[in-house]
């Protein structure tokens, strides 16, 4: 437990936030009189759950009870107590004004995770299951006015990621958000009094073809007598008055309203209107509201009629100092000026409803939000108990209610990559809930389109209709057949055919042709600057929360990584290695995203992450302090509004061949006219071709430019550059693109003599149309011919036979050159396997390197295998087609190209320890690297050399290389 002077000071930090959205979630005038219970608090932690049995609810004993401590309200109990899973009693006491005689008094919680059970002066007066939405009790009956009053709650928390089992409840039976605990009294608390006849609900749907609102609303009359009141509603300057009978309870009503030139909420102009509903001397609430629609028409979404393209940004809602919310307002503000700094138009939450004062910020800074439940679906997340499904109606329901008047707020998100039967049938019943209670918004059933695809309801339909909604994770270098598998989504075949090319290959995500798509996740990963972070932790973190712990971890575990690998002559400084990450990270995000905006079947995308943590920590633009990461100015790049792609096919040139250089242009805005430049510069600074043409820019994908580049007279690294300017010679935009020329001097053919054992005739053909000599291995070869082996696969007899008499010889001391070690299954950046013990004798396993959301570091050693290629740093993009998607673990031996990672989730042995507790530490793999066996060794690769020659000068390079190094005297 934190000492109580840290607790007190950091707990007190929150304060500023914690009042803001008080004030921000409950809009009233002097007819509602709000006192607020935030403050100091007082909790027992109830570790072997007997507070129940021995009444620790009640005042007295609650107060005889020498275990409590204090804690501030609103926070996360794992502020103040380790990890902490189970049961706490919170108490403290409160005074009411005695001018609160005779009116209605209700005790409001904006959330407590994850069930509340509630006692005033020593009465149970209610219970809430739901550990985000708020809930309200009425009180003025227990309550002593002008006199000292105790409120007290027992809170069992989410139970994530122990083995516990209280009040019926286990591990992951609840819908919980995967970021942290979060565990008690984690959002606001406040009393509230007005006349026996109040407002309870407002709902506002507005209305953009005939510029008008629909207000809904439900009064409430607590007295027990029918009553008659005036009420008016007034919107926008607009009112409307009426005399209503109120039975007792509630009576629900709808009045429209006319908005007479109406401002429609936007990005660009975020106008926001209030619809107030006044009841004569008793009551008046108030909510704010944005006239807007997003919907889709055709293969565009729109935005109050205007073809609008969606850049959203995946949004963790991890903080340094918390795992719910930030601690100033400040910090908070911070991510969603970045955010927009950065081009994102939309902020998707990931599986939490933020905070009320975060969505203040995005109504009036106009930041579209998605609407996310926390309900995460993977695995066996929340358990499949009998109570399930009521469970995720609740849990739906009152994230709708709760936000259903916010303009940010664009579409509901149901559900998130379903992966078993008993969430998939709720689909359908989920949406339809929803639009009953909201029928202005887009409705989409399941992020992902793992269970049988992804549908998406329009605003006020009840009819799904097929959507193409696509999570990808393609990892880096990012390559040009990757591109073109985003080229391709969602064309038709027809489509295809014109383009000239094949269907794209999404196997996470059922798509189909000629649909709308959304590419809802996309990103690559690196580590935050832990260097950076660490230091600020130590100044101001909280040593109990996981960020804490798992920041430290990581960077105690790379530096040994590095220094155990020998890595640490590239590496010295932790630093350095973390930014280098960050600058692939900005590179692969760049490429995406311009692929998926040169496809026009696509609508948008998320980058997965604004923000990362726990097990998605690499994810992140910025970093839990809210500083950009390097990967930040890429993504911003591809971001802007005007955008110019371009590309060398191929990236990697045979100099003989040249390469084809491609122009798109890309705009969101008006079409513009002006002069495109585009020049070839090498390495050396000298220009080798230069061009230009006046251009038209219209709105939506346009094709600028498209010429062979002549480069028999090149060689070595390029840069292409791309300018647009006006007619003013302002600058529109611009862009660069990084190509390597290989003439016939840097691809000599070896000329040593070498064997090879080829069962499955891929190798061969390249040597010989090549001119390379070479022998076929036999049990005769002699030792000091290297022996090359194309495929780990032996499928006849003589193959076996070939294999076993390749174990003699390497044991007598010969070398046999694996090039592709690892056996790819049908998904290969994600499968792999190895060969068995009769094709290779080695005993070893194999670890995905495809980075997904982290970064996979494939660091090239200064090696003869490398000669004439970058070494001494992380493959970038002259290594996107031969990079390994799988590494080699547990070889002994030398790495020559070495992946050094960190692993996904906290418990390897579990695959469902995907929460709070963050990321598993660094360790290494190999790529390709030499291991002994018997009097000779195994060169065992794992990249894609093989399929790419005669295709990348890369991969050629590479062999010859390697035929060269073993056959060295």
């Amino acid at each position: 437990m934190l000492p109580l002077n840290f607790s007190r000071r950091l707990l007190g930090a929150v304060m500023v936030f914690a009042l803001m959205s008080t004030q921000a979630s409950w809009a009233a005038d002097l007819a509602r009189q709000i006192q607020s219970l935030d403050g100091e608090w007082e909790i027992i932690f109830d570790e072997a759950n007997e507070g129940r049995k021995l009444d620790w609810a009640k005042e007295e004993v609650f107060k005889a009870n020498s275990s409590r401590v204090p804690i501030h309200v609103p926070s996360s109990w794992e502020e103040i107590k380790f990890d902490y899973e189970g049961v706490g009693f919170y108490g403290r006491h409160f005074s009411l004004p005695k001018e609160w005689e005779g009116k209605a008094v209700k005790l409001q919680f904006d959330a407590v995770n994850y069930i509340a059970e509630v006692f005033v002066n020593d009465v149970a007066v209610g219970r809430h299951e739901g550990g985000y939405a708020p809930f309200e009790i009425r009180v003025d009956d227990v309550v002593k006015l002008g006199e000292k009053n105790f409120v007290s709650l027992r809170v069992l928390g989410p139970i994530v990621a122990q083995d516990k089992l209280i009040d019926g409840i286990g591990w992951n039976d609840m819908p919980h958000w995967r970021g942290g605990i979060t565990g008690g009294i984690w959002q606001s608390v406040r009393l509230i009094a007005s006349g026996t006849v109040r407002v309870d609900d407002i709902f506002v749907q507005p209305d953009l073809s005939d510029d008008s609102a629909k207000v809904e609303f439900v009064i409430e009359n607590t007295d027990t007598r029918t009553a008659k009141k005036k009420v008016e509603l007034t919107v926008g300057g607009q009112k409307k008055s009426k005399v209503l009978t109120l039975v007792p309870g509630k009576t629900k009503t709808d009045w429209t309203l006319s908005i007479p030139n109406a401002r429609y909420w936007s990005p660009e102009d975020p106008h926001l209107y209030k619809a107030s509903i006044s009841i004569e001397d008793s009551d008046t609430h108030s909510v704010k509201f944005g006239m807007r629609e997003l919907t889709i028409d055709g293969m565009r979404f729109t935005l109050n009629g205007k073809p609008t393209y969606i850049k959203a940004a995946f949004f963790e809602g991890l903080y340094p100092h918390s795992p719910a919310f930030a601690k100033d307002i400040e910090l908070a503000r911070r991510e969603i000026e970045l955010a927009r700094d950065a081009g994102f138009n939309v902020i998707r939450p990931w599986r939490k409803p933020p905070p009320p004062a975060w969505l203040d910020m995005c109504d009036e800074m106009g930041m579209m939000v998605i609407g996310g439940m926390p309900i995460e679906c993977m695995n066996r997340w929340p358990t499949a108990t009998p109570a399930l499904e009521e469970r995720i109606e609740s849990t739906v329901r009152e994230a709708v209610l709760r936000d259903r008047n916010r303009a940010c707020i664009i579409q509901w998100e149901i559900f998130n990559e379903i992966h078993r039967p008993e969430l998939t049938r709720l689909k359908h019943p989920m949406s339809l809930m929803t639009r009953t209670l909201d029928p202005t918004r887009l409705i989409l059933d399941e992020s992902g389109g793992f269970a049988g695809g992804a549908n998406i309801y329009l605003p006020y339909e009840y009819e799904p209709e097929r959507f193409n909604d696509v999570h990808s994770y393609p990892g880096a270098p990012f390559g040009t057949g990757l591109y073109d598998n985003f080229l391709a989504l969602s064309k038709t075949p027809e489509e295809l055919k014109a383009m000239g090319m094949k269907g794209g290959r999404f196997t996470a995500s059922k798509t189909v042709p000629g649909r709308l798509s959304l590419v809802s996740e996309i990103g690559y990963g690196s580590l935050p600057d832990l260097v950076d972070n660490n230091e600020r932790f130590e100044k101001e973190g909280n040593p109990l929360l996981p960020a804490y712990r798992y920041h430290r971890m990581l960077a105690d575990s790379f530096t040994q990584v590095l220094k155990e690998e020998g890595l640490d002559s590239i590496y010295p400084d932790l630093q350095q290695f973390c930014l280098e990450q960050q600058e692939l990270h900005s590179q692969a995000n760049k490429r995406y995203l311009e692929a998926i905006r040169s496809n026009s079947s696509i609508g948008g995308y998320c980058v997965h992450a604004l923000t990362g943590g726990d097990w998605v920590i690499g994810a992140g633009l910025i970093d839990l302090f809210r500083n950009p990461k390097g990967s930040y100015w890429g993504t911003k790049e591809a971001n802007q509004p005007r955008y110019l792609a371009l590309q060398a096919r191929p990236r990697n040139v045979y100099a003989s061949e040249g390469t084809n250089i491609t122009i798109t242009g890309i705009n969101d805005l008006d079409t513009v006219t002006g002069e495109l430049e585009l020049e070839v510069v090498s390495d050396s600074g000298k220009r080798i071709f230069r061009t230009k043409k006046d251009v038209k820019l219209a709105f939506g994908i346009n094709d600028l430019y498209a010429d062979m580049l002549d480069t028999r007279k090149l060689s070595g690294g390029y840069t292409a550059r791309v300018k647009l300017t006006d007619k003013s010679g302002k600058v529109i935009t611009t862009n660069e693109f990084k190509l390597d020329v290989f003439n016939d001097s840097q691809l000599v053919q070896p000329e040593a003599k070498f064997a090879i054992l080829d069962t499955n005739n891929s190798l061969r053909p390249f040597l010989k149309s090549q001119g390379i000599p070479f022998v076929e291995f036999n049990p005769n070869t002699p030792v000091f011919i290297p022996v090359f082996v194309s495929s780990s696969v032996a499928q006849t007899p003589m193959a076996k036979d070939k294999f076993a008499a390749l174990e003699k010889y390497v044991s007598n001391g010969g070398t046999a050159v694996y090039l592709e070690t690892v056996l790819r299954g049908p998904n290969p950046y994600w499968t792999g396997r190895w060969p068995t013990k009769q094709v290779l004798p080695v005993r070893a396993s194999t670890k995905a390197a495809k980075g997904l959301w982290i970064s996979v570091s494939h660091i090239v050693r200064d090696h003869p295998v490398f000669d004439g290629l970058p070494t001494e740093t992380m493959m970038g993009q002259i290594y996107e087609n031969v990079w390994s998607p799988q590494t080699i673990m547990d070889v002994p031996g030398e790495k020559i190209v070495a992946s050094v990672t960190h692993g996904w989730f906290s418990g390897k042995e579990n695959f469902d320890k995907k929460n709070y507790l963050g990321p598993e530490p660094a360790f290494c793999g190999m790529d390709i690297g030499v291991t002994d066996y018997g009097k000779g060794r195994y060169v065992l690769s794992g990249l894609r050399v093989v399929e790419n020659l005669g295709k990348d000068p890369v991969a050629d390079k590479i062999l010859y290389n390697l035929i060269n190094w073993t056959t060295e005297k």
